[in-house]
């Protein structure tokens, strides 16, 4: 079995056959859960390698986005009010909605572009299941092909949206693309905070070896969603 299959284990099974410590399983969810991680270091974990780099520049794409959407009517008054000077503090209610908005395109991407899931769903049927194996193949191929629909009909208006942002309000483009910056290391940083608690939760309901943690075992595989 590999990390996934044991992340995806029942309570019981996970009783039974989970003996990893907390760095190994730490660092198994950060391996499909952080951006960088997922696309660039973590190899052969049955998802295509051209959906995992496209979905990583579409989600900077999106935070690029994103922060044009909360410029508003008073944060452009606030710089000319500044004189154009950077304040990080006024913008961090911006660059969290932002950052809200980018995960749960995320998770929606997830769902169109990972398939890893469908792998082990053909892993666990014998060769005499051919026809539902086949449509398991066929909801692969379907989801990719919405998947980089979706995804070049949203980024061509993205470039529409970011290019007349930043062709009316020229003075802004410092401010934005530090916001944009801070957005991206922010979706960086979140994980490791995010998925600590998860697999805490996970581990100490394992090493307590009794039923009655089976809530908080429950509860650590709430996250992620994919």
């Amino acid at each position: 079995m590999d990390d996934f299959e044991f992340n995806n284990l029942e309570f019981e099974k996970a009783l039974e056959l989970d003996n990893r410590n907390f760095i190994r399983t730490y660092w198994s969810i950060l391996k499909r859960e952080h951006s960088i991680i997922f696309t660039f270091f973590n190899h052969n974990d049955y998802n295509l390698y051209y959906t995992k780099f496209a979905r990583f520049i579409f989600l900077i794409a999106t935070d690029l986005a994103m922060n044009v959407f909360f410029f508003s009517d008073e944060t452009m008054n606030k710089l000319y009010l500044s004189y154009g000077e950077y304040d990080f503090v006024q913008q961090i209610p911006q660059i969290i909605y932002s950052k809200i908005i980018t995960n749960v395109m995320e998770v929606f991407l997830c769902f169109l572009s990972l398939t890893d899931k469908h792998y082990y769903q053909i892993k666990i049927l014998s060769k005499s299941q051919k026809i539902k194996i086949f449509e398991i193949i066929k909801c692969v191929r379907v989801k990719i092909i919405i998947f980089f629909i979706f995804t070049f009909l949203i980024f061509l208006f993205y470039i529409y949206l970011v290019t007349a942002f930043c062709a009316i309000y020229e003075k802004t483009q410092i401010v934005y693309l530090k916001d944009s910056l801070s957005s991206f290391v922010l979706g960086l940083i979140t994980p490791f905070i995010i998925y600590f608690f998860p697999c805490l939760f996970r581990l100490i309901a394992l090493r307590s070896k009794c039923a009655k943690w089976k809530c908080m075992y429950s509860l650590s595989e709430l996250i992620p969603i994919f």
